[in-house]
């Protein structure tokens, strides 16, 4: 037997129970049956909870308590009180299986019809109660998984760097909590004023790597209405739109995608400016979002439409989408003109010595090549070490910025390419051109006694040996100027210039007007005789001194979490493993790895760049054979420079080039 659609029940074993509360069947509402059709009776409640009021004997209860027990366990959505036809005194149900809570009362059955009417509506407004409270309680649960669910969402949206997962998780976030089947996610594309341009189609639920394509902002299209007036669109089914709508429902999707969708709840992504950024479309409500949906049942009763509540959690998710992609905008736009910053500043930096451009930006990718390289190591020393994402950048922004230091680096020291200045070369030229003309004075003025004392008598033998002194002399001038100008190039000084130099610079003229003029002067002769390159110790020590104003510099940069090692990486690239680098001396220990990487990509871009004109790029096996004389010096680290070689991170420079 199967009872009636109300909720409200007595179960009863007196045959007379219907005749005599027949004048207040209107006040109880309740549904009568007999106590022996309780086994045969199916309480299907349909998700509803059931009000049962047992109405039977003291005898019936003793008899039968354990079948009402099993009954009542089998059914968790009966709420049941007992009223149990026995004096007032009668306490035997105490005793019995059935919990005690459940007797509401007794009722002899000689007591007045008003009695027992007024038992049985306070058993069932006690049944309400407990109903109502359960309800309210399961009210309370969802409104509290509901609001955990949002507080989860909020978080993980906002810790989220990855903008295609961020989309993703703001579809399946708004898919899962209003239990939708499908659903596709839109952004608002603005033009060069910032002024709303169309919408483009970025994920759907069903096909995660559809192509892009875009939707104008009008009100023809679904997506597009709710984009262009900023209100959400709760649509009970999409099929069955009366055509006075100012937008339509294109099925074209449903029939490339063997779908049906349905119900569906369009709504806008709102920024703090009140400004839609995006739109959220959501496909086929479901009972349970776990449940796949075939197409018959997207068809049938088994969609359903989106109510006022979810209508509410979705708008929520929403607002909190639209927030994670503004920050996500505006994180990516802080990063944009850092990175223009950046490299505007090593663009700046390199500008000042032309003949190093380009430098800071081929270490950069040599050294995150091998950092990335040293992530593929299964063995050996780095087996352990992982570069991720954010320590990559880290790395790159050391390597741009490990020369921003040459800032605070005289620019005559900066670009100087040979030992001596061009003007001082050109002063030391003329001072020997001035010695030369002042032979030629000398010996003229010989000519001129000989003349005098002596007439025209021997006087082409005597200008003969004139000429010649004079050859001899200007013979010696342009060997020393020869041996000046080899000198003055930023090469190893060979030995026997080094010798001829310092005779050089001992000699000295004495001119025709009686004064004495020297060479080489002091600070000449200290310049031409620097071993190896173009700097004296001061110039060098001002040159290295740009690691240390480099670490300054960054030291001022406020860095984030991710980035807080630039300063540090920077500050060690020109550090040696033997403790002899600058500007700390630091020991290998000391050295972050990321500085040793740089280390060597700064070497070998100084060895194999093509560009400065001071001396010439050397080939690929000769620059590795000089990083491993290197290595033998305990300079740089030779597991690194293994890799490097190995990896050839270097090849796509070098083939652009």
């Amino acid at each position: 037997m199967n009872p009636s659609s109300d909720s409200k029940y007595i179960i009863t074993d007196d045959p007379f129970f219907e005749g005599k509360i027949a004048d207040f069947s209107k006040k109880l509402k309740t549904k009568v049956l007999p106590l022996s059709d309780l086994p045969n009776t199916d309480f299907d409640s349909q998700g509803k909870i059931i009000k049962l009021l047992f109405y039977i004997s003291r005898y019936e209860v003793e008899n039968k308590h354990k079948e009402i027990h099993q009954f009542l366990k089998e059914n968790p959505t009966i709420m049941s009180n007992i009223i149990v036809r026995a004096p007032i005194d009668y306490t035997g149900y105490m005793a019995l299986s059935i919990e005690e809570e459940l007797f509401f009362t007794n009722v002899p059955d000689d007591a007045p019809l008003v009695f027992l009417i007024k038992n049985l509506v306070n058993a069932f407004t006690s049944l309400q109660m407990i109903v109502d409270k359960f309800e309210l309680q399961k009210r309370i649960n969802v409104s509290t998984n509901e609001i955990s669910k949002l507080t989860k969402i909020g978080i993980s949206l906002a810790n989220e760097k990855d903008f295609t997962k961020l989309l993703r998780d703001i579809l399946n976030s708004a898919r899962e909590i209003s239990n939708s089947d499908s659903g596709s996610l839109y952004l608002v594309e603005k033009d060069e004023r910032g002024n709303p341009r169309n919408l483009r189609f970025k994920i759907s639920a069903l096909d995660l790597n559809s192509d892009e394509f875009i939707l104008p902002i009008n009100k023809k299209s679904i997506a597009g209405y709710v984009a262009f007036t900023g209100k959400q669109l709760n649509i009970p089914n999409v099929y069955e739109l009366s055509g006075k709508e100012e937008y339509k429902f294109n099925s074209d999707f449903d029939r490339m995608s063997n779908y049906y969708s349905k119900s569906m709840l369009v709504v806008p992504m709102k920024d703090h400016h009140d400004e839609v950024v995006g739109v959220i479309q959501l496909i086929n409500r479901k009972k349970n979002f776990q449940t796949k949906l075939t197409l018959d049942e997207m068809k049938s009763n088994s969609v359903l439409d989106y109510d006022k509540y979810s209508e509410e959690l979705v708008m929520a998710v929403a607002g909190q989408a639209a927030v994670a992609i503004q920050n996500n905008n505006l994180v990516h736009e802080i990063e944009t003109l850092f990175e223009g910053f950046v490299t505007a500043s090593v663009s700046a930096i390199e500008s000042r010595d032309p003949t190093t451009s380009g430098h800071s930006f081929r270490v950069a990718q040599y050294t995150v090549g091998l950092a990335e390289s040293v992530n593929g190591v299964q063995v050996g020393r780095f087996k352990d070490v992982h570069f991720n994402e954010s320590q990559i950048k880290e790395i790159r922004y050391a390597s741009l910025l490990h020369d921003f230091g040459k800032v605070g680096v005289r620019e005559k020291v900066l670009v100087k390419a040979k030992k001596l200045e061009d003007y001082e070369l050109d002063l030391i030229r003329w001072r020997f051109q001035f010695i030369l003309k002042d032979v030629e004075a000398k010996l003229a003025q010989k000519k001129i006694e000989y003349l005098k004392k002596h007439g025209n008598n021997g006087y082409p033998q005597f200008e003969k040996s004139i000429e010649l002194e004079y050859t001899l002399e200007k013979e010696k001038l342009d060997e020393m100027v020869r041996v000046i100008t080899d000198s003055n190039e930023p090469t190893i000084l060979e030995e026997g210039n080094s010798n001829f130099l310092e005779e050089i610079s001992k000699m000295s003229y004495h001119t025709t007007d009686g004064n004495q003029l020297s060479l080489l002067l002091p600070k000449e002769f200290n310049f031409l005789s620097i071993r190896r390159g173009s700097l004296d110790f001061e110039e060098r020590r001002e040159i290295e001194s740009h690691v240390e104003h480099t670490f300054q510099f960054l030291s001022k940069i406020p860095w984030t979490r991710e980035l807080k090692m630039v300063p540090s990486i920077a500050h060690g690239h020109h550090e040696k493993l033997n403790g002899s680098g600058y500007p700390r001396g630091l020991s290998a220990v000391e050295i972050p790895v990321q500085a040793k990487m740089m280390a060597i990509a700064d070497i070998f871009d100084a060895l194999t760049d093509q560009d400065r004109p001071y001396k010439k790029a050397v080939p690929l096996d000769r620059a590795f054979d000089i990083l491993k004389m290197e290595v033998r010096d305990q300079h740089i680290d030779g597991d690194l420079l293994d890799l490097f070689i190995e990896s050839r991170a270097y090849e796509k420079i070098q083939h652009k080039r």
